[in-house]
């Protein structure tokens, strides 16, 4: 699928790719989305999209996942992933787990924004901040892909933006996961490519 790419109304979100989601020695490593980022070398191919997003111009963002010691932003009642996060102490702002992982550190422009749930937009100011920049264009990267991926597709698509997703540069706990919502549900919101043919098509 060829689209046209407007760099300055565009932008690319790298969600919750931090060391408790997606490290061995993360809190949150017996979901084994580790496994699938070294078997899939996720972070090589992020980094290289965004290199070429970057000198293309398009705003990078990165979606982090942050919570109080505790978790008082969470429900007692929170379903069952969120409970599990809470009992290990996933996530928890100020630690190594809730720091986005050495391999793909923002860089200078690049922009932060601290998110509580598998909604990119639900509690933050992304909306926000992407109206005011005039961008239209929402190129989706990150972990997991039944989960965040999928979850800000969904919202962003009914707000009103175009979604691509960057089908290898996102990941999930298994290939299984990862394949159904690429294939059945993610196509429903927007666009699914593969990250070498938006680079080609950044260049010209």
């Amino acid at each position: 699928m060829t689209i046209q790419i407007e760099p300055k109304r565009s932008a690319v979100l790298v969600m919750h790719t931090q060391n408790d989601i997606a490290t061995a020695e993360g809190k949150f490593a017996y979901s084994g989305i580790y496994k699938q980022v070294e078997k899939h070398h996720t972070w090589e191919k992020i980094n290289a999209f965004l290199d070429a997003s970057r000198e293309a111009g398009l705003l990078v963002i990165y979606i982090r996942v942050a919570l109080r010691p505790g978790h008082p932003e969470l429900s007692e009642k929170s379903y069952p992933i969120h409970a599990g996060g809470r009992e290990v102490g996933a996530w928890t702002e100020g630690t190594w787990g809730a720091e986005i992982v050495d391999e793909l550190k923002p860089k200078e422009n690049d922009m932060v924004i601290i998110n509580y749930s598998p909604n990119s937009f639900l509690y933050t100011n992304l909306d926000q901040i992407l109206r005011a920049k005039g961008i239209q264009h929402l190129f989706l990267t990150g972990t997991a892909t039944n989960f965040v991926v999928e979850d800000t597709a969904r919202y962003g698509a009914q707000i009103g933006y175009d979604i691509i997703v960057v089908e290898d540069c996102c990941t999930s706990f298994t290939d299984e996961m990862h394949v159904f919502s690429i294939e059945n549900i993610l196509p429903q919101f927007g666009a699914v490519l593969q990250s070498g043919d938006v680079i080609e098509q950044l260049k010209n």
